[in-house]
């Protein structure tokens, strides 16, 4: 593998990192912001659910600066965005705070939807280099100076489809570890720094000002050679209207919100469902810790699995099991047990985000059709993922008890089961798809 490859796979390892830092380091230190500011669960909802719905509500955004700018000079600016509004939350004011939290938020949310592009611009770049004879496909011997699809390229759609999952893969790995490390480490972090919970909240900035600086590297890079694929000036040519009058579309977009409500339910809730039942602040953080690293397992697997399947129907039902597993061990209330269920709910929450930006590319048949699929995904699963942790912390409210909560979160199993298993049936978004043409392995 060379260098530049290497750098570039390096570029999404932390560009995924920088992604989710922000949601796990707020559930770690929420009793201190509650505490210092004096904060109600209205004003808290904001620093739990309304960057949720800011996923939601941004993500829309991805498309119109994708038209004006290439894909790695967009996801520059998000994270510049991001580590700004991450930094400021050192500042002592609940107004920045929040501020800067949605802020962040906002930049996530257009990188989120950008990922699964991301991939598949580097995949293409990748295959585009391995022209027989060790010479780079250039741009002009394209016809018409089109984008390749992953099967029009000179090359064992095989190949590209192993890429796109291994690649996906890791993206999706540090994504679902990166929240777990922020909570694991932001309450040891805390007390080594005196209790300047503050200060660690805007420690976290760094890891996404590195990613930055790689991101614009990267983007040099591929301005220099003139190898990247032009995503830009062509996503949404055909309207939002045909992604929406999808039915596949759908069923991705209902699988990756259902499973973003989970995971975000989880995130926001988890640490505090067994602080109250006696686990110290620290215990609890690291049951969120063992529940990202261990979705780094399935996060790793299941994309390559998926790119080596006609249909992943069954494969979607697969990485439901183990949450459906994971909650009804937290649901027992065996908290000698908490570290397992905690692994379990992991092992799934890997699967399914691993999965559902694994069909973002599968159910695309260009780069342009996945942004559009990603943004519709995203924009409307993030609504719905929103939510969760509002009803989840609304139960809770009413009945002071955390099993009613923890049986509806069992409950929204059933229909993203369901939609994973529509959404992993053998049929494509695009305006010129047909059937071949969608990414597969052999």
């Amino acid at each position: 593998m060379k260098s530049r490859t290497v750098f570039a796979v390096f570029t999404v390892v932390v560009f995924g990192l920088g992604l989710r830092l922000l949601f796990g380091s707020t559930s770690a230190l929420t009793s201190n912001i509650a505490a210092f500011y004096s904060a109600g669960s209205v004003s808290m909802a904001l620093l739990t659910t309304g960057p949720v719905i800011f996923l939601g509500v941004c993500a829309a955004a991805a498309g119109s600066l994708l038209r004006r700018a290439r894909v790695t000079h967009v996801l520059v600016g998000c994270l510049i965005l991001v580590a700004v509004g991450t930094a400021v939350r050192a500042v002592p004011s609940w107004p920045v705070l929040v501020a800067g939290t949605l802020a962040a938020a906002a930049g996530i949310a257009v990188a989120n939807v950008l990922g699964p592009v991301l991939v598949r611009v580097i995949v293409q770049e990748w295959s585009l280099r391995e022209r027989p004879g060790k010479q780079e496909w250039s741009l002009q011997e394209r016809p018409g100076e089109q984008e390749w699809s992953l099967r029009e390229r000179p090359e064992s759609p095989a190949v590209s489809a192993r890429r796109l999952g291994l690649l996906t893969g890791v993206l999706t790995a540090v994504i679902s570890a990166s929240a777990g490390v922020a909570s694991g480490v932001s309450v040891p972090l805390t007390e080594s720094l005196d209790g300047a919970w503050r200060w660690v909240l805007g420690l976290w900035a760094v890891p996404v000002v590195i990613a930055a600086l790689c991101m614009a590297l990267l983007s040099r890079m591929f301005a220099r050679t003139g190898s990247s694929p032009a995503v830009s000036g062509s996503v949404g040519s055909r309207g939002s209207s045909g992604v929406l009058r999808s039915p596949v579309a759908w069923a991705v977009t209902a699988f990756m919100g259902v499973q973003s409500l989970m995971a975000y339910s989880l995130i926001a809730w988890l640490p505090t469902i067994y602080q109250d039942r006696g686990v110290d602040a620290a215990a609890a953080g690291l049951l969120l810790t063992a529940l990202s690293v261990s979705s780094v397992v399935t996060a790793l697997t299941v994309p390559n699995v998926a790119t080596g399947l006609s249909r992943q129907s069954v494969l979607a039902v697969a990485v439901v099991l183990p949450t459906v597993a994971g909650l009804l061990g937290v649901l027992s209330s065996a908290d000698s047990w908490a570290l397992l269920w905690a692994v379990l709910l992991g092992l799934g929450q890997g699967g399914q985000l691993s999965l559902a930006m694994t069909l973002m590319n599968l159910r695309a048949a260009t780069a342009r059709d996945a942004a559009s699929l990603s943004s519709m995904a995203q924009t409307v699963g993030y609504m719905l993922a929103a939510c969760g942790p509002v009803v989840c912390g609304a139960v809770h409210s009413a009945t002071q008890r955390w099993e009613p909560s923890v049986l509806f979160l069992l409950v929204m199993t059933a229909p993203m089961a369901v939609a994973g298993a529509v959404a992993g049936r053998r049929a494509f978004y695009g305006g010129d798809v047909r059937q071949e043409t969608g990414v597969r392995g052999s």
